[in-house]
């Protein structure tokens, strides 16, 4: 079994993990002055993560956020359903066995937001855009759509980014060099490699989650729910 083990736990309780002889940050973060606005689509977007077409085959999602949300407010959580997709690989994997990790990765969320937004519920946003996953590692069809998502959404805002907790920052050319060797893959070849990794990855979902659930409950004993006008609340 493959060990794994918390090899760090900063102040801000951001959890890095160590699975085998590989670690895993937990989060991604970009910054930037946010004078620029993102112009690509959300679809334009989720193509370029995954694909638009495999075989004549649409991709297969569920998304969050519309093209305006991306695009003013830099919000965009969206999945690949790799369990419903024209995709023999994917559709002959066993999902009876519930110990079997595919029931875990075959849903996958990867959330582009800015860091205080879903705790505050929208009233504060926070300096820092976060790029974050449903689980601690991913599988490399899921990690190359990440990164393809960090190299568009920082390049189109002049964007710096972060994979230790904004410790240090780097700039999308040397993002993209740090992690060619997965951003050159092809979609077939990403899923050939995340089905070897499906044999011995631990799904580990990110600590992130229930603590922004905390987080937001604390928020909301102190400043009250948002409250909608009439509007909004007829829509």
């Amino acid at each position: 079994m493959t060990k794994m083990k918390i090899i760090s736990l900063d102040e801000t309780d951001n959890i890095i993990i160590q699975i085998g002889n590989r670690k895993f940050e937990a989060m991604l973060y970009i910054k930037s002055d946010f004078k620029k606005k993102i112009t690509f689509t959300t679809r334009e977007l989720l193509w370029k993560m995954w694909f638009k077409e495999w075989h004549g085959h649409p991709i297969t999602y569920s998304n969050v956020g519309y093209d305006e949300m991306l695009q003013d407010d830099f919000y965009f959580v969206v999945s690949f359903d790799k369990w419903r997709f024209f995709d023999s690989r994917w559709n002959n994997i066993p999902s009876y066995n519930l110990k079997n990790p595919w029931n875990s990765y075959k849903y996958e969320n990867i959330s582009l937001e800015f860091e205080k937004t879903f705790i505050t519920e929208w009233r504060e946003r926070g300096d820092y855009l976060r790029i974050a996953t449903s689980h601690i590692d991913v599988l490399t069809v899921d990690k190359r759509a990440l990164y393809i998502m960090a190299v568009e959404v920082a390049g189109a805002i002049d964007g710096q980014l972060s994979e230790d907790d904004k410790e240090t920052w780097m700039d999308v050319e040397t993002f993209k060099e740090l992690h060619k060797a997965v951003l050159s893959l092809t979609y077939d070849e990403a899923v050939e490699i995340s089905l070897e990794e499906l044999k011995t990855m631990v799904p580990v979902r990110d600590p992130l989650w229930e603590e922004e659930e905390r987080l937001r409950e604390e928020y909301i004993k102190i400043h009250g729910e948002v409250e909608l006008d009439d509007d909004e609340e007829d829509e």
